[in-house]
């Protein structure tokens, strides 16, 4: 289906005007009058659908094409959506655009350049000047606004740090980040970059006022807006709390999942206007067929015992894959090459050759080197996969604290400190057999259930419970937007343990992943089993932690321990299973 997403802030933009109309969810609608303010070289467009619109052509992302009607407002359409006609004229009208640059310091797009000279970074609780010649030019960039004495700002940057490090280790390069502060003083800018360990680029304060990307400041409060790197407005949104937070988590996942090659939902886009617009971009020169759509996957390999694969594919002038020539470097073993042969026959997906404008039969060197087993790595993609989508509510908990812990018994558990703040306590197994009582005391306390094991866990709401010789009882906490806050009330409980568990139910078997934050340290068993094991001083952050796991038909039990040294003491948790 052909859409058309339209995206800016609201109307209006003065200074000084009340933010109360701002919504918090991803603006995809601007007003007509945004619209008449676009520049003079906007044109008409219209999908195929008939849906017409007025906007200049910025580039294509992936799957989609994207647009920019005003200074502050964008708009983005499924490459499916344009007719061949409208594929030709947005290829003309785009071609002289700048190209990626192979370093963010030679960036040429209009919001990527626009940072050059003017960024810093965070080292050691220091900022000091980008080095964005060691960085590559992003595809998209997200800008966060805030201000020191904004405590939503605060929350902002927190939540969107385990996001920002997922999509770096998973889509490494495709995405800068920079923030931008307002109303506060040059001290206060570097106290909220360092005291957070931003693992972006920070905007120098004195440099600000000179930037573009200043058009999108807000009047109060936070914003975050994602531009591609010519400056096309792809997201806008304003993140004042925890929900509003996972919202735009998830747009920009999404937002990813198009520009992604292995995504297959990208694949019929990226062939409708390679098709299209391929002769005309080699009307003079010859292109070898282009890969499109690539059917292997490395998990599947890898059980196969496939190190290796390398061949050379004949594809013809229809992008129909007619022969593979096995080349002597690939590791397949003997039983396999002919099925995966196979599958590279009937599933790849091409665009043919080119020669002077004419689709021709060319050859295509086609290697995989199937990665090592990497289960942190698997469970990072899964979480970015747009079709892991569909959540499991984990509204109630019932809940057992506190269990005290002594202080003096944190003093030598540390085991090291990262560069972004984060304390690592040093892990134990726990177990009457291999260490002491004082030990487990050190360590994360001992676990009550003890022989009968967390399986054999199943409270009830008021239900008594002996834990080290303390009567505690279990009590009944509703989740808000997956938060569950272990404190009581305005009365700090420090160096403790608690207890959550919650029951929920599954359609069917099926794999899952669970997204958590903890506020310290948390252990995580599911059914009776141990799946997550981390002894840590941090803040709750939105999905800091991505734990896989496995969901039987009927009941799961999910049971948490969270260890809590001084502060704030709570978990975020949200679980996801495929659509399919």
């Amino acid at each position: 289906m052909a859409r058309i997403d339209r995206i800016g802030p609201p109307a209006t933009l003065g200074r000084g005007m009340p933010r109360l109309r701002l919504t918090p969810v991803l603006l995809l609608l601007t007003s007509v009058a945004a619209c008449i303010q676009a520049t003079a070289r906007t044109s008409e467009w219209s999908s195929t659908q008939g849906t017409a619109f007025r906007a200049d052509p910025v580039e294509v992302l992936g799957a989609i094409a994207t647009f920019q009607s005003s200074l502050t407002t964008g708009q983005r359409l499924k490459l499916r959506g344009l007719s061949d006609e409208d594929c030709r004229r947005f290829f003309r009208e785009t071609q002289s655009r700048p190209a990626r640059a192979a370093t963010w310091a030679r960036a040429k797009g209009a919001a990527t350049a626009d940072l050059v000279g003017r960024v810093l970074t965070v080292n050691r609780r220091e900022l000091v000047p980008a080095d964005l010649a060691a960085l590559p030019e992003p595809e998209l960039l997200v800008l966060l606004f805030g201000s020191h004495g904004n405590p939503e700002t605060w929350e902002m940057i927190q939540n969107f740090n385990a996001l920002y490090r997922r999509v770096q280790r998973v889509f490494p390069g495709r995405l800068g980040a920079v923030f931008l502060g307002y109303d506060h003083t040059a001290a206060e800018h570097k106290r909220l970059a360092t005291e957070t360990a931003m693992p972006w680029l920070v905007a120098d304060l004195a440099a600000e006022p000179a930037m573009d990307a200043r058009r999108y400041l807000p009047d109060t409060g936070t914003r975050i807006v994602v531009l591609s790197r010519d400056g096309a407005p792809l997201i806008v949104t304003r993140p004042y709390d925890l929900a509003s937070m996972r919202r735009f988590s998830d747009d920009l996942t999404d937002l990813l999942a198009e520009l992604d090659p292995a995504n297959p939902r990208t694949w019929k886009d990226r062939l409708h206007y390679g098709r299209v617009v391929r002769p005309l971009a080699f009307a003079e020169t010859r292109a070898e067929p282009l890969l499109v759509g690539n059917p292997l996957r490395a998990d599947g390999l890898r059980q196969r015992g496939i190190g290796r694969v390398s061949a050379r594919l004949d594809v013809g002038a229809d992008g129909a894959v007619s022969a593979v020539t096995w080349q002597a470097d690939a590791i397949v073993p003997e039983p396999m090459r002919q099925p995966l042969a196979e599958a590279l026959r009937r599933h790849a997906l091409f665009l043919p050759a080119i020669d002077r404008g004419r689709e021709v039969a060319g050859s295509f060197a086609y290697v995989f080197d199937v990665p090592p087993a990497d289960a942190r790595a698997a469970a990072d993609a899964a979480w970015l996969d747009d079709n892991v989508r569909i959540t499991l509510p984990l509204p109630h908990w019932l809940v057992l604290k506190p269990v005290p812990v002594r202080e003096e018994d944190f003093g030598d558990a540390v085991e090291h400190v990262d560069g972004s703040g984060v304390v690592t306590l040093k892990a134990m197994e726990i177990t009457d057999a291999k260490v002491t009582r004082q030990a487990q005391m050190n360590a994360f306390n001992s676990d009550w259930f003890g022989p009968v094991g967390s399986g054999g866990v199943h409270p009830v709401a008021g239900q008594a419970q002996m834990v080290d010789g303390l009567a505690l009882t279990w009590q009944a906490v509703d989740s808000a937007d997956g938060y569950v806050d272990l404190q009581d009330g305005r009365r700090a409980l420090d160096y403790c343990i608690g207890y959550a568990w919650t029951e929920f139910d599954a359609p069917a078997d099926m794999d899952a992943w669970l997204g958590l934050g903890s506020d310290d340290g948390v252990k995580i068993w599911h059914n009776g089993e141990l799946v997550c094991d981390q002894w840590i001083r941090r803040l709750s952050r939105l999905d800091d932690d991505v734990v896989p796991l496995h969901l039987k038909q009927g009941k799961n039990r999910l049971l948490i321990k969270i260890q809590n040294a001084t502060g704030a003491w709570s978990f975020i948790a949200r679980l996801r299973v495929r659509a399919d």
